[in-house]
């Protein structure tokens, strides 16, 4: 008899065992970036403890983290907070706070007292501290620190969006925040810091965070969060917001010892562990440092396998990619928090969550990156120059042993060493190269101009001037490239470190040709269309058509392709792009636009849709016109009587379609077909299939794919696969695009389940709909509303047809068009002949004016409107 699955919970709980026992020497440990482990013995360590000489030396008390486990798909925060600590919200005069200040960790690491200024750090966190500013202002006092406000510049928070709708708070995550704007201030007081706060832990949220201090302006950027492991997909599904050329990414490196977590693992962000930082007045330095390692908690390291190798790594034991890249202290360091059930005031915290923010804090005093660089590449490049090199402790065991044990050199846990100074974060010997660009014949300033060589380019601002950053030596082969000039001669010069050069430029312009035509609608009414154009390539601003007949014109250099990309202003017409050639003699170029049946918001057209349904009401067979395929030497399919009574889980009603692998016995494999009859879209413009379904999925022994033939069959194209979300009930609604299929008079779909022992694929009402535009008889009337005082379009007036009080539109400003006013409207209106319109605005009086529409074709009515007395 079968078992249902969620009523087999030790059975499940075997299965998993069984499952991950198969597969945890080459899957779990590579995910977690952990090598297989030389001897079983566990690696054991006595708790560290630290004085703090610029507060008390009392032994360091345990840590927590802050932060709890993340849900799939989100991060954790990796700060650790002292437990059990008296409260501490003030100090008296003769008190300073437990654990390493400011002077401490300048002193340590050979930083300056006072620097970062020009520079900006930011920090990206989840959720909101609402407390950050206020107790920023404290620390920073503790310490006789420059105040750091948002009145004085120095202090900025935004939303993800660069604005100020701060998320929810977290009581954890604030934590987290103080602990990140603490460390700037303490290893770079004179930077600015930005805070950037996103909506909550989700890695795609945190990414928007680390694009938008980016887009700030922000060179540098401290990430101290992390999820677990190390997946193929982290890349392509999460990595772009962490891959900023000339930007130093910076990310910890996780706090639950041997084994890595993302982003910290990706070969763009340099990765930071941590250390035990001690004073050690016997040494030449006055500290010691060691692996950070207390209980169950350390540095993560380790190799990321699924990430390629950056070419500045060398170490010989991971072929991917090795974590750490340098590290910091990551214990017994001051921070005053006084927000949610965690914020007591004076505080001693640790974790690679300060580590980070200290690490992308020395970027910033080594000085801007250069651009198109990679900044994670730079102390590796210093060959030991510039970084303490940390040779004790350890995170745990492994096979390649530097990976878990410090050494000489390069290790896992702290990297290359800690900072000793600032030469190991500058981009290397470099001078700077400016001056302008000009138009020879004019003499007028070129703006957008590419001045560059190799990787190292700069643009030309609206003065035609520009700054490029170059390294020491010969400089080869640099030109100046600008739209519509002939590209300037190469020339080479040699540049030495901190020299500052001056060249000027004169770029000849290429005599233009002139292209023009009329943009239409293209889907049956055939009316001239309001619309933009803009070139490939072109600086140059856009050029709009006549939105009563579509004309347009500009004028582009000769002697090249160019591809025009077209943009109705009206809602409900699809994008395109034409290509054309330009010589010596004019080029005309007419566009037909179609109106979207997708979304099915153009004026003027009825949306017609024919739906092909089916419900699976049967729970004997396959419904009629469908079919089930089951492979040879397969256990069984796609069946319609819900075999173990697990029940309609889609979200449809009554009985369903199903395909289950996780019955006994234990281990079927499937390879089933559920064919669907031929649907005939030959008069649809567009369709769309869309379906409920539930499923548990396995990604290692499961795929469910719905796929769709033109030809019966012979050959399928995939529109649709299974979501990539393991060992969790997963229901939804499926909307997946056919419109490719449109216009075929026999389309089939196929939904594919594929299995070895895996879980289970639920579907129910299944609709394939057909789409198309139908217009409706009427024409366009455009035109402006203006003052008739003062001649000033009037925005927000409201203009209706008499005829159809449904034919409403709103006078809109036209910013980017030169030509055309602000209070423009285009209103759609049913039927030729007579119409009466009615325009109406706040602050004037009403008025009323009849006009003859002529259907398909674009009337122009201009309007002008009496202030109210």
């Amino acid at each position: 008899m079968p078992i249902s699955r969620r009523a087999r919970g030790s059975f499940a709980a075997f299965r998993s065992f069984r499952r991950g026992a198969a597969i945890l020497g080459v899957t779990a440990l590579a995910f977690l970036g952990v090598q297989p482990a030389a001897h079983a013995a566990p690696f054991t360590s006595a708790p560290a403890t630290a004085a703090a000489p610029q507060g008390s030396s009392d032994a360091v008390p345990d840590l927590a983290p802050v932060c709890g486990t993340p849900a799939k798909g989100h991060a954790a925060c990796f700060a650790m907070r002292a437990k059990n600590e008296p409260t501490s919200l003030r100090l008296n005069a003769a008190e300073v706070p437990a654990g390493l200040g400011p002077q401490d960790i300048q002193s340590a690491y050979n930083l300056p007292p006072d620097g970062g200024a020009g520079q900006t750090i930011a920090i990206v966190d989840a959720y909101d501290n609402p407390n950050t500013e206020a107790d920023l202002a404290v620390y920073r006092s503790q310490y006789g620190l420059p105040p750091c406000t948002t009145a004085n510049g120095c202090f900025k928070k935004v939303d993800q969006r660069g604005g100020t709708n701060y998320p929810l708070s977290s009581d954890g995550w604030a934590g987290e925040i103080a602990l990140d704007v603490d460390m700037v201030s303490a290893a770079a007081p004179a930077a600015h810091i930005l805070l950037v706060e996103t909506d909550n832990d989700d890695l795609h949220n945190l990414g928007a965070g680390v694009d938008r201090a980016v887009a700030m302006g922000a060179k540098y950027v401290s990430n101290s969060y992390g999820r677990i492991g190390d997946s193929s997909d982290d890349l392509v599904t999460y990595g772009a917001p962490y891959d900023h050329p000339g930007v130093a990414v910076v990310a910890a490196s996780g706090d639950n010892k041997y084994g890595v977590s993302f982003p910290a693992t990706l070969p763009t962000v340099t990765a930071v562990g941590g250390t035990n930082l001690t004073p050690d007045p016997t040494s030449a330095r006055g500290w010691s440092e060691t692996v950070w390692s207390r209980d169950n908690y350390g540095p993560g390291s380790g190799c990321a396998l699924n990430q390629t190798k950056p070419a500045f790594q060398h170490d010989t034991g991971c072929a991917g990619r090795s974590v750490a890249d340098v590290s910091a202290v990551a214990d017994n360091v001051a921070v005053y928090q006084t927000f949610g059930s965690k914020g007591v005031g004076w505080q001693r915290y640790g974790g690679t969550s300060a580590s980070s923010p200290l690490i992308a804090s020395v970027y910033a005093l080594a000085g801007p990156p250069r651009p198109g660089t990679s900044p994670v590449s730079y102390p590796y490049a210093t060959n030991g120059a510039g970084l303490n090199d940390i040779t004790t402790g350890s995170n745990g065991t492994c096979s390649a042993a530097y990976l878990c044990t410090a050494g000489p050199g390069y290790d896992g846990p702290t990297g290359l060493g800690t900072p000793a100074g600032l030469a190991a974060f500058r981009s290397g010997p470099h001078g700077t190269l400016t001056g302008t660009v000009k138009d020879a014949a004019t003499g007028k300033p070129v703006a957008h101009a590419t001045v560059g060589s190799g990787l190292d380019v700069a643009t030309t601002d609206m003065n035609g001037s520009y700054t490029l950053d170059l390294p020491a030596g010969t400089v080869k082969d640099l030109t100046v490239k600008a739209f519509g000039y002939t590209t300037s001669t190469p020339v080479s010069f040699d540049i030495t470190d901190g020299q500052a050069l001056t060249r000027d430029f004169a770029l000849s312009p290429i005599p233009r040709e002139r292209v023009h035509g009329t943009i239409t609608d293209g889907s049956g009414h055939g009316w001239p269309l309001y619309a933009k154009l803009t070139v490939n390539g072109s600086p140059e601003a856009p050029v709009w058509t006549n939105p009563v007949n579509g004309a347009y014109e500009m004028w582009l250099p000769e002697g090249s392709d160019y591809t025009l990309n077209v943009t109705a202003s009206q809602p409900g017409y699809e994008p395109l792009a034409r290509k054309v050639t330009v010589q010596t003699t004019p080029v005309a170029a007419n566009v037909a636009m179609t109106a979207d049946p997708d979304a099915a918001t153009a004026v003027g057209y009825r949306l017609d849709l024919t739906d092909h349904k089916e419900t699976f009401d049967s729970t004997t067979a396959a419904p009629q016109g469908w079919s089930v395929a089951n492979a040879a030497d397969t256990n069984n399919g796609w069946e319609f009587d819900d075999p173990i009574q697990r029940g309609n889980t889609t979200g449809g009603s009554g009985s369903f379609a199903v395909v289950e692998s996780d019955s006994f016995p234990i281990g079927p494999h499937q390879d089933s077909e559920l064919y669907s009859p031929a649907y005939d879209l030959s008069t649809a413009q567009s369709a769309e299939l869309t379906f409920k379904t539930s499923y548990i999925y396995n990604p290692n022994q499961q795929h469910m794919t719905v796929d769709a033939s033109t030809d019966d069959g012979a050959t399928w194209v995939n529109v649709w696969s299974g979501p990539k979300t393991s060992d969790s009930e997963q229901k939804l609604t499926v909307r997946a695009s056919l419109r490719q299929f449109a216009g075929h008079s026999s389309v089939r779909l196929r939904f594919h389940f594929v299995a070895n022992w895996g879980y289970y694929w639920a579907i129910d009402d299944v609709d394939v709909q057909g789409r198309s535009l139908t217009p409706t008889p009427g024409g366009l009337i455009v035109g402006t509303v203006r003052d008739a005082g003062t001649g000033a379009g009037v925005v927000g007036a409201t203009v209706t047809d008499g005829a159809d009080p449904a034919g409403t539109t709103v006078t809109t400003a036209t910013p980017d068009d030169p030509v055309v006013g602000d209070g423009f409207y285009s209103l759609f209106s049913a039927g030729a002949g007579r119409h009466t319109l009615r325009i109406t605005a706040p602050g004037y009086r009403d008025l009323t004016r009849t006009t003859e529409l002529a259907p398909d074709r674009v009337t122009r009515e201009n309007v002008a409107l009496e202030p109210a007395a």
